[in-house]
């Protein structure tokens, strides 16, 4: 908490020093920027000022989500403004004069055209910021990242500041895998990690990052948010783009999107299709001690795993009237991944001198089929800013789960089998009412409820393979069925205003929760029912010359998943068992953020700081259940802190070379108890990643990128240091409507995940490394020159930038 007041006193300088510098020059031009066509504001535009004597640009910025911008700290003088967009024709402003350093120029409503001419060059000038800085999150655009083209949005976040992607493709934010991914600012009805997964990369406009979310969003989530904005179209007619991609180990996979609008009325549909193997090499050594029997189990082998997805979505936006808008938009598909090893297990133990040669074979697949449908209501008043929406999403799924295992000795006779099942169906509502009312002219105060209803069963079952009768015979002691329900009413009220170039905002959000958990099997019933209540605030302030200081601090909550809390043993197969744990306590997180920003015509830097701490962290815990046997199960074993900064540079070294290089450095810390004993346990965590995109001919890309994670530690052991170098080239034809990519991924094969466990009596050591390189072929056309542009930000959520 030391930290809180310190920010105060950084924010109280910052108020006296506005007065020093705004005495100097403060001049201001305000202005709304929105598409012609449409009438829609457009967030995003680059808005840059010019000396009217010598053509020197002075200052720049970015516009809003609802088209507004600010730019401050000018001096007397005459300037002329250039307002840009993606794959509109530029508009120039000329003959604005800042008569004296209070002035206030409002340049009032500036309309954009599309003009397909010059889409080119304004592409080029786009690649120049690919991430935009905001008070509370970052904005990554998708488009220029050519080493993700075939993959998926995991592939894009490897880099991304505050982002960290493992080999397996595990993401991590500021160090936790606890965080929420919203679609066009939605809720799914997959796991966070399952929808990163599966979300082409091609089918992405931009990836927001909120490590600081406003009460406006739910606290669930360590790190906080990831919100994807898909591609949309807002221009007349018949438009689209279709992509396929192939590559090695028979890896395959495609995807389109057809958008028709009429006048007020837009239709899109869009769908996906892929399989995608990543084979590798298994290797691992497992001590344990059990009954002072000390058993040691070598294992290495081949394995490989496969993730297919399918979905098909479609929906329409309306605009009823000139201030009424209605949006429908639904999905539906499957996902799956397949997890296949062949492994030679090496079995010895100190009380003999017999060495047992075994055969695992495995398989293990996880996934479901989902559909989900989602409303939204916009009424705009009279007033700017003032607003009512609604929004009601479902998403149903059914999930399934299936391990196979056979143990077979040196003769290949299977000697032991497993088979375990788990799977059932899950519904979940999110139904929202948010309202917001402008004060003044530029304050506005917005309040809004929620309710969250999230129903699912899940049914286990175990059997053994019958070497005598060559079946399986099912264990009805190892069959349960669980009933879930986990019910959030929330409530919640934000202001914000400016003050000079400070601005501010203030929120506070509570909710109620109720759940309940039901074993069928053994009667047992586990019931929890809270409030809580999370504050946040945003802090800003805008030096003259485009300097930006943010500073932010939320409190935030996440609760443990069903799979947490389910209370009884469930073996995945013969060598490890799981089981959930009904008393886990929620983590609670307080996060602290400062940040600086500054820009340039051409390059870009930013440096955040930040400290978290959270209170009873969740952690797998394994143990010694068996002679060679491991339990896992879930504890609350203490606090972790985290203080850390990152820090991004990117720049144009030549017209043919632009370079990216970001880093972040934290330390990291875990302190409590765990099996009744006291621990603290450290480790000084860094990750460094640089990225070139070199323009080689006008129609012909290279990227070439390189990224280091450290090791990084947990409550009983560490995980190893991996780097890795991916590059790919890109090749467009016929006015860039047709494009091809070329992209080698791990280009070296240096990328492994080593992970290290040690308890009392066990120490488990755990190595996986693919068959690369990873070799793929996207080609990509699109239809009437389709421009993936951003519909109306403020139709989704999210506030205003400061």
């Amino acid at each position: 908490m030391i930290l809180l007041p310190n920010l105060f006193l950084f924010l109280l300088i910052c108020s006296i020093t506005s007065h020093v510098l705004g005495a100097e020059s403060d001049g201001k031009i305000t202005g709304k920027v929105y598409d012609r066509q449409s009438g829609q504001p457009v967030e995003y535009a680059t808005v840059s000022v010019y000396n009217s004597n010598d053509s020197s640009l002075v200052t720049g910025i970015i516009s809003n989500e609802n088209g507004v911008f600010s730019i401050g700290g000018l001096d007397e003088g005459n300037y002329y403004a250039e307002i840009r967009f993606i794959g509109y024709a530029k508009e120039i402003i000329k003959n604005i004069q800042i008569p004296n350093k209070s002035a206030r120029i409002d340049l009032g409503t500036i309309s954009l055209a599309v003009d397909e001419k010059v889409l080119g060059e304004v592409e080029v000038v786009a690649q120049r910021h690919n991430i935009e800085y905001q008070i509370d999150k970052k904005v990554i655009s998708v488009g220029q990242e050519l080493t993700s083209a075939s993959m998926s949005a995991v592939e894009v976040l490897e880099n991304v500041p505050s982002i960290r992607v493992d080999i397996e493709g595990n993401v991590s934010l500021r160090g936790s895998t606890g965080f929420t991914v919203l679609i066009d600012g939605k809720p799914t009805v997959l796991d966070p990690s399952d929808v990163l997964r599966q979300t082409p990369a091609s089918t992405i406009q931009n990836i927001e990052i909120i490590t600081n979310p406003s009460v406006k969003y739910e606290p669930d989530g360590t790190g906080g948010i990831i919100n994807i904005i898909t591609k949309k179209n807002r221009t007349e007619g018949i438009q689209g783009m279709v992509n396929l991609n192939a590559g090695r180990f028979d890896q395959y996979g495609g995807d389109f999107l057809l958008n028709y609008r009429k006048r007020n009325i837009n239709f899109f549909i869009g769908g996906d299709y892929g399989e995608y193997p990543f084979p590798g090499q298994s290797s691992g050594e497992r001590r344990t001690i059990n009954n002072d029997t000390l058993t040691v189990v070598e294992t290495n082998g081949t394995s490989e795993r496969t993730r297919y997805q399918n979905t098909w979505r479609m929906g329409m936006n309306w605009d009823i009237t000139e201030k009424d808008n209605f949006s429908v938009e639904a999905s539906v598909g499957e996902n799956s991944s397949n997890n296949t090893s062949e492994l030679e297990y090496i079995t010895t133990t100190d009380q003999s001198d017999e060495r047992l040669q075994e055969l695992s074979l495995n398989e293990y697949e996880r996934g479901s089929k989902y559909y989900s449908i989602s409303g939204h209501y916009l009424h705009r008043f009279r007033k700017e800013n003032h607003e009512l929406r609604m929004q009601a999403n479902y998403g149903h799924s059914k999930g399934n789960e299936f391990s196979v295992n056979f143990l077979l000795n040196e003769n290949n006779d299977i000697v032991q089998g497993a088979h375990r099942t788990e799977g059932g169906p899950s519904g979940e509502w999110d139904i929202r009412v948010d309202y917001s009312k402008p004060f003044g002219e530029k304050d506005l105060l917005e309040v809004g409820l929620q309710v969250r209803l999230d129903d699912n069963t899940d049914k286990t079952g175990f059997n053994t393979y019958d070497v005598n009768s060559d079946e399986f015979v099912n264990l009805p002691e190892y069959r349960n069925e669980i009933k879930y329900a986990n019910n959030i009413y929330s409530l919640f009220g934000m202001y914000r205003g400016y003050i000079e170039n400070f601005g501010y905002q203030l929120g506070l959000r509570g909710e109620y929760t109720f759940r309940d958990i039901h074993s069928i099997e053994t009667r047992e019933r586990f019931t929890l029912e809270e409030f809580d209540y999370f504050p946040t605030l945003h802090f800003s302030y805008q030096f003259p010359g485009d300097n930006q200081v943010m500073a932010s601090y939320s409190r935030r909550i996440d609760r443990p998943g069903s799979w947490y809390l389910e209370p009884f043993l469930s073996w995945s197969d013969m060598f490890n068992v799981s089981s959930g744990n009904p008393d886990l306590k929620n983590e609670y997180i307080g996060s602290y953020e400062l940040g600086y920003v500054k820009t340039w015509e051409k390059s870009q830097f930013s440096i955040e700081t930040y400290y978290r701490v959270k209170q009873n962290k969740i952690e797998q815990i394994r143990s010694v259940y068996d002679d060679g046997i491991l339990l896992t199960t879930f504890e609350n074993v203490g606090t972790d802190y985290s203080l850390g900064i990152e820090a991004m540079y990117s720049a144009p070294l030549a017209a043919w070379w632009e370079l990216s290089l970001m880093g972040d450095l934290f330390d990291y810390r875990i302190k409590g108890t765990k099996n009744n004993v006291p621990f603290e346990t450290t480790s000084l965590n860094w990750s460094k990643r640089l990225s070139n995109t070199f323009s080689l001919l006008e129609t012909v890309r290279l990227q070439l990128d390189g990224q280091y994670n450290s090791p990084t530690v947990s409550s009983q052991g560490e995980t190893l240091e991996y780097w890795a170098v991916n590059c790919a080239l890109r090749t467009d034809f016929f006015d860039s409507k047709l494009s091809t990519t070329l992209q080698v991924r791990d280009v070296f094969a240096t990328a492994r995940r080593v992970s290290i466990t040690e308890d009392t009596g066990l120490y488990n050591y755990q190595r996986w490394r693919s068959d690369a390189p990873f070799i793929s072929l996207t080609v990509s056309y699109r239809i009437n020159n389709f421009n993936a542009n951003r519909e109306r930000r403020g139709e989704n959520n999210n506030m205003d930038e400061f």
